[in-house]
């Protein structure tokens, strides 16, 4: 398309008022430049740009992810998220271990790649700029985190227990498989959170995203996951402050807590819930158990940890 006709489309698709001075872009060195009304064109394909993405993260307002864009095909309509070259290098503890994390964009595609039709999976491909940077176009999926939507359930924790705990676990399952997928191929998530968890609004599904975070360590994903599985448990985040809230716990479960009942990722969560919640079945707090800050034993492989969880499903949790 040339300039006049992209100008027309962008009015028709998005309504904004008519602007025939946008900057177009055919490499993604500087994302922030990318601001809203700019057109990036990719390999024959326009998009326009309509902001940044966020992210929440916990107990901080949103942040925003400056190489991840949230755009418009002009060709179809659809709303496609481009994700830019971003390299990070971090470290992270687990008990006494100090993990590096890197960003990797190429693992991230290859996940694409691998899981194209996988519906636990975000979808995406990926296609290079200008100057052969790595840009991985993904369908937006709407709908909520996890994270997000544990907290709205308004109930007691025995009654969420009882009512939708079961439900949660068993969505679970296909979300742990997924990750037993990654791996049988020599692959992982590297970046398993709550809020990587979408529930699609159309079908219900748990949905992955975000992959391209790694470590060169290969239990990170399975030590990761008793996070996920401690968040919907405890039905939110429980921290030893929360348990010493007057009324909210009887005073022998206060007493009963020790630093070794917490979380090995997050030493302030609390991941020995058997201890809180006394109707939590034995197979379950065990599981959880292996997450501790001094676990009695260790899951030795991500398949060892998922052959536990379904029989604990099967065990406690039936259809």
């Amino acid at each position: 398309m040339d300039r006049n006709a992209i100008a027309d489309r962008i009015v028709e698709l998005t309504g904004w008022m008519r602007n025939d001075r946008f900057q177009v872009f055919h490499e993604t060195s500087d994302p922030l430049r990318m601001v809203r009304g700019s057109v990036v064109e990719l390999d024959g394909r326009s998009y326009v740009v309509k902001g940044h993405m966020r992210e929440p993260r916990f107990g901080i307002d949103e942040q925003p992810k400056y190489w991840v864009i949230n755009t418009v095909d002009l060709e179809s309509g659809e709303t496609k998220i481009l994700k830019t070259l971003f390299e990070e290098d971090f470290h992270v503890h687990i008990g006494i271990l100090k993990i590096r994390c890197y960003r990797s964009a190429t693992k991230e595609s290859h996940v694409l790649e691998l899981t194209r039709g996988d519906h636990r999976f975000m979808q995406g491909f990926t296609i290079y700029d200008h100057d052969g940077r790595n840009v991985r176009v993904l369908d937006f999926i709407r709908g909520s985190s996890l994270f997000k939507h544990i907290p709205t359930i308004d109930k007691s924790h025995e009654l969420y227990f009882f009512e939708d705990l079961p439900k949660i676990l068993r969505k679970l399952l296909d979300s742990i498989e997924a990750i037993e997928l990654l791996h049988s191929h020599g692959l992982c998530h590297g970046d398993i959170r709550n809020d990587h968890i979408l529930i699609d609004s159309e079908t219900g599904k748990f949905r992955w995203i975000d992959f391209d975070l790694k470590q060169d360590v290969t239990d990170f994903d399975m030590w990761s996951i008793g996070n996920i599985i401690n968040y919907v448990v405890a039905k939110g985040i429980l921290t030893f402050k929360n348990t010493l809230k007057q009324g909210a716990f009887p005073v022998k479960v206060q007493q009963s807590l020790r630093p070794e009942d917490g979380s090995a990722f997050y030493e302030y969560r609390i991941m020995n819930l058997g201890k809180v919640f006394p109707y939590l079945p034995d197979s379950l707090s065990d599981m959880l158990c292996h997450f501790t800050r001094k676990p009695v034993d260790y899951y030795t492989s991500f398949t060892q940890f998922a052959d536990q969880y379904r029989k604990m499903l099967a065990d406690d949790f039936p259809c």
